[in-house]
């Protein structure tokens, strides 16, 4: 069990009211277990973990472990303090996760330097019973991950790898010539899902793996087999959903889109608002466009 693949990181459902729609999480989330994908990754950005209390979080770490029996969970436990986020990372692993994905700390960024996020990631591991993935994602939190920390951390045991979400491909290479050939680095951008490939990537945690899964899982086979040619040919007509399912229109987009693909990515919490009317006619064409390389 690792990140060697495509994982979606799933969304929350929420009802109308704001309410947790566990029965659309798991409804959702057995139609994506019948692909292949290497694993399912609970919390994370696109599941607004951000927006949810610990008890709501508890859930949907319970319900994907009794949906997915035997498949690879990650569990989103980064908080803003490391006191909290071991908490919460032992609190996942009872519950069945086999792994847990920590988000750097961001709200002192002023104060969060590597020597900190250095000293925050290596207790959270040495508390931890499962392996620990980092997580770096500076669109949301404003931080650059900086250079050598992933090196650094890669000599910790439970240390397992890092998910690389800036987008920057040549950031990506350079951290992966850093670090040992066990640590594995995943891309979290799937418009440069290929690229982070060729340069060295083990797999994707793709937002549009929710609504385009068997694009997402043939681009990753292909550039597999060798087949480059077929790669590049699936990225370019993946790209323009990703973009739009992630930083055009965010995780109300990715949802709005998982119900045209048949899913049940349900409303937004607030204060995230709902698509605006007509997004419909201009995600249909790029949904239909991944498909059809599918």
């Amino acid at each position: 069990m690792s990140l060697r693949g495509v994982i979606p990181p799933l969304v929350t459902p929420f009802h109308p009211d704001g309410g947790l729609d566990l029965e659309a999480f798991s409804a959702s989330l057995e139609a994506l277990a019948l692909h292949d994908f290497a694993g399912f990754l609970v919390l994370g950005s696109n599941g607004e973990a951000a927006s949810l209390d610990e008890d709501e979080k508890l859930l949907l770490v319970a319900s994907a472990r009794r949906t997915v029996p035997g498949r690879f969970l990650l569990v989103g436990t980064g908080l803003e303090s490391t006191r909290g986020t071991i908490a919460l990372s032992l609190k996942a692993a009872d519950l069945g996760a086999d792994a847990v994905l920590v988000l750097t700390p961001s709200y002192y960024k002023d104060r969060v330097t590597p020597e900190a996020l250095r000293r925050h990631f290596e207790a959270v591991a040495d508390a931890s019973p499962v392996p620990v993935y980092l997580y770096s994602v500076p669109a949301f939190t404003g931080l650059a991950w900086p250079a050598g920390l992933a090196a650094t951390l890669a000599a910790h045991p439970r240390i397992h790898g890092l998910k690389e979400s800036s987008g920057d491909v040549g950031l990506l290479a350079r951290t992966l010539a850093s670090v040992p050939p066990g640590f594995e680095v995943a891309c979290g951008n799937a418009p440069v899902f290929y690229p982070a490939l060729c340069v060295g990537a083990v797999g994707g945690v793709l937002a549009v793996a929710n609504c385009a899964p068997r694009a997402t899982l043939q681009l990753f086979r292909a550039f597999g087999a060798g087949d480059h040619a077929t790669a590049r040919r699936i990225q370019a007509a993946l790209a323009p959903l990703a973009t739009a399912v992630t930083a055009t229109h965010g995780v109300a987009g990715l949802k709005l889109t998982m119900g045209l693909a048949g899913l049940r990515g349900g409303s937004v919490r607030a204060p995230l608002l709902p698509c605006a009317p007509g997004l419909l006619d201009e995600i249909r064409p790029l949904l239909e466009r991944a498909e059809a390389v599918s």
